[in-house]
C-alpha cells in the first residue's frame, strides 16, 4: 500500500521537471536563433560593403575607360588631320613646281603666235595647244583653277609687284597681270603678280 502512496508524489515531481525543461527549451532556442540572426545580419552587412567596394572600383575603371577611349579618338582625329594636311602640302609643292612649268608652256606658246603664220607653224601651235590643254585639264582633275578675279586688287588674291600711274584708271585697279594665280580648292596656291594702277 506504501508503494501505491508515493507513486502520485512521483508522478507530480516527474511533471514538474518536465515543465521546468520545456520552460527552459524555448529560451536556449531562442538565444541559439538570436545569435545565427546576428551572425547572418554581420555576414550581409560584410558583403554588402563588398559589393559597395566592387561598385566604387567599376565605377572607377569606367571613366578611366572613358577618358582613355575619348583620348584615343582625339589622336585618332589628330593623326588623320596631321595626314591630310602633310598629303595637302606634298600636293602644293608638287602642283607649284607643275605650275612654273605651264608659265614656261604659256609664254613660249604666246611667242610663237607672233611669229609670221605659216602652214608648218600652224601645225606645230595646234599640237602645241592641245598639250596646253591636257596641262590644264589635269590641273583641274586637282582642283587646281585659275584665279578669275582680275579687276580690283584683292591682297588675298594678288601680289602686287609695281604701281603705274594710269589716268584713265581707277586706283587699285589691276592694270597688267605679270604671272597668272591659281586656286587650290577653296585656298591660293600662287597669287597672280600683277601691276596696279596708282
Amino acid at each position: 500500500m506504501e508503494s501505491n502512496n508515493n507513486a502520485p508524489e512521483m508522478n507530480e515531481k516527474a511533471a514538474c521537471y518536465l515543465e521546468n525543461d520545456t520552460q527552459n527549451e524555448p529560451a536556449e532556442f531562442q538565444e541559439s536563433a538570436s545569435e545565427s540572426a546576428t551572425e547572418q545580419t554581420e555576414h550581409n552587412e560584410e558583403l554588402q560593403a563588398q559589393l559597395d567596394a566592387c561598385k566604387v572600383e567599376s565605377h572607377e575603371w569606367k571613366n578611366k575607360f572613358m577618358l582613355i577611349s575619348a583620348d584615343m579618338q582625339n589622336y585618332k582625329r589628330r593623326i588623320e588631320k596631321e595626314q591630310s594636311m602633310w598629303t595637302r602640302r606634298a600636293q602644293e609643292d608638287i602642283l607649284v613646281k607643275l605650275l612654273a612649268i605651264v608659265d614656261d608652256f604659256d609664254r613660249a606658246l604666246a611667242e610663237h603666235k607672233k611669229q609670221e603664220k605659216t602652214p608648218e607653224l600652224d601645225a606645230w601651235l595646234k599640237g602645241f595647244e592641245m598639250i596646253g590643254k591636257g596641262l590644264y585639264k589635269f590641273l583641274g582633275t586637282m582642283h587646281v583653277s585659275e584665279i578669275e578675279q582680275m579687276q580690283a586688287f584683292d591682297p588675298m588674291l594678288h601680289e602686287a609687284i609695281a604701281q603705274v600711274d594710269m589716268p584713265d584708271v581707277t586706283s587699285g585697279d589691276i592694270v597688267d597681270v605679270v604671272q597668272k594665280g591659281f586656286m587650290f580648292g577653296d585656298e591660293v596656291l600662287r597669287p597672280a603678280k600683277v601691276t596696279v594702277a596708282k
